[in-house]
This record gives structure tokens, sequence and C-alpha cells, in this order.
């Protein structure tokens, strides 16, 4: 259960509310088996994708190619670790995408899933982890039966919590993953942004800032122990 934990020593709120996501992304790559020395490719760069990078580089992938439709996502992703990013409309960039060992599928778009199975190598494997459209989703079988491609679904996590806690205790680099703060009286706002991925990835609401409920700032400690709620 995730229901409740003693943060280890020294890890900010702020930095904890990433547990969960980091938990989902870190279950997705262990599902794909070890990526030390590997190609990897991601298929959207949300949140959750941003945070498979950061394990995947964490994790030893010696190259990390990141795939999304818009630019200021795949600017992200370079900062938690992607080493070439292809923007997905873009067929002329395909080509950077191609022999990928691995191949994580986190945009949860059909598009995404074909895109995994046509550039993983021969013998490789896909971890689906985004969620699909509801209903049946078409993709290239054929293409995994001749190539003798590995399917792996990976929802949520199990046993990863602690060990996500761990990994933001020691350091892992995720900061940029949270592009905006908001106080609760602007929640609101808050959900808007975190809706446009094209200004905004992981958005929080400092629950302790009560600033518009008239209490003095001078009554609330502002240390690294603020509470903080994910907006997303």
């Amino acid at each position: 259960s995730t229901a409740r934990r003693a943060l280890p020593q020294g890890l900010s709120a702020r930095r904890a509310v990433l547990a969960e996501p980091l938990s989902v992304a870190l279950h997705a790559v262990r599902r794909a088996g070890d990526v030390a020395g590997k190609r990897v490719l991601v298929t959207g760069a949300g949140p959750i994708g941003l945070l498979v990078v950061a394990v995947l580089r964490h994790f030893g992938a010696a190259e990390i190619i990141v795939s999304d439709l818009l630019d200021e996502p795949l600017a992200l992703a370079t900062r938690v670790g992607a080493t070439a990013t292809v923007r997905a409309d873009r067929p002329e960039e395909g080509t950077r995408a191609r022999d990928a060992d691995v191949a994580i599928e986190a945009s949860g778009a059909p598009a995404g899933l074909r895109t995994c199975v046509e550039r993983v190598r021969r013998g490789g494997t896909v971890v689906l982890l985004g969620l699909l459209p509801p209903g049946e989703t078409g993709f290239p079988g054929n293409v995994v039966v001749t190539r003798e491609i590995t399917l792996r679904g990976s929802f949520r996590f199990d046993t990863d919590f602690d060990d996500a806690l761990a990994l933001l205790a020691d350091g892992i680099d995720v900061e940029p993953v949270i592009t905006h703060t908001f106080p609760l009286a602007r929640a609101g706002e808050a959900f808007e942004l975190a809706g446009d991925r094209s200004r905004a990835s992981k958005v929080l609401l400092d629950l302790l800032d009560v600033s518009a409920a008239a209490v003095s700032r001078s009554d609330v400690s502002r240390s690294d122990a603020s509470g903080t709620a994910s907006a997303e």
C-alpha cells in the first residue's frame, strides 16, 4: 500500500509528490528488462514519459531517443536525459529512432504503438505503458510475428513505490518535470495549465500557500516540509 510512508531524510515534499508517477515509470522500465547499455525509444514526452527517460538514464541506457508531437516536451526530455529527440509528425526524423533494443510506449496513442513496433530491432522488446483509447486498436501484428518482437504490458506499479522514494532521496534528476507551482487558491488555473502540454508538464499545488485565506505568511512554515499536491 502507498497510503502511508515516512519520507526519507532530506527528501522535500516538492520532490516526494513525484513518487507515485515515478513508481509507474520505474515499473515500466523494469518490465523492459536490463536496459544498461541499450538503445531505447520512448514515444510520448508527457510527465510519465519524462520520468521513464530519467529512470532509463539512471539504469545506464546508452541511448535514449524520445518521440513527441511538440517541441516543448522534447526540450524537457533532453533535460532529463534523452540523447536524441524526434518530432513524431516529421517522417524525415524517424530514421533516428530505428533499431532500438527496447521501445516504451508512453503516449497512449495508436500511432505511438505502431512506431514502437516498427522501430524496435528484430527480437527487441516493446513495453506498452500509455493507456490506449477504448475499444480495439490496430497495430502491425505481422511485424511482431516475423521479427519475433516481445510485447509487454505495464500497468501502474507493484512493489516499486519505496524504490521510487529512495531514488528521489538519492537525487535522481527529475526537477525539469515540475514546470509550475500554484497556491491552492489558484487550483482552477493550475488544472487548466496542466492540460496544455505546449506550456506545462507536471503542475503542483502548494497546499501551505494560504495567502488567499488571509493567513499571514509569518504564521506558516515555508521549509522543505511544505505540502504539495499534483494538479495532474
